[in-house]
């Protein structure tokens, strides 16, 4: 674990992030595996002046994480935890439930996580989405331009 809490990003959009974030009042999360969303109690704390939603899985699909996961992972009271309605590994938002589709396109900043959510997501074109995951397959490192296990916080340049 210390190994990879060392790595650096291999692609890493964060100067735009941060232009965004200035002017941000919301921020949706979409998660991905449940034993992450330990990790990720860590990430919204540093977004403590944001109004925050975490988005999870309508039913356990493969490892993703639900709202039952989240509850256990001891999430502050202040985040707003949701299900997408999606019961695929990636979040396909033709089959999440309509009031979650609307929170996607009204939320100021949206962070989208795991490979199979950026498969899903990636060719989004109507918002601004930043992608967090690890390269896992040579076919997607190739595609990003990096070296399968390397870690990603890309821009979709919306």
């Amino acid at each position: 674990m210390e190994q990879e809490l060392a790595k650096q990003f291999a692609l890493c959009d964060l100067e735009q992030f941060k232009k965004e974030l200035a002017t941000a009042g919301h921020l949706l999360i979409i998660g991905d595996n449940a034993g992450e969303t330990v990790f990720d109690r860590l990430i919204m704390e540093y977004f403590s002046d944001l109004t925050i939603t975490y988005a999870v899985r309508g039913e356990p699909v493969i490892n993703d994480a639900t709202v039952e996961d989240v509850r256990v992972s001891g999430f502050a009271p202040r985040i707003n935890v949701v299900s997408t309605g999606g019961r695929s590994p990636g979040l396909i938002l033709d089959e999440c439930a309509e009031e979650f589709r609307a929170l996607f396109y009204r939320a100021d900043l949206v962070i989208s996580k795991g490979q199979g959510n950026y498969e899903a997501l990636m060719d989004e074109e109507r918002r601004s989405l930043y992608f967090l995951l690890k390269a896992k397959c040579p076919m997607l490192a190739e595609k990003l331009g990096v070296q399968v296990n390397d870690y990603v916080f890309k821009w979709n340049g919306r």
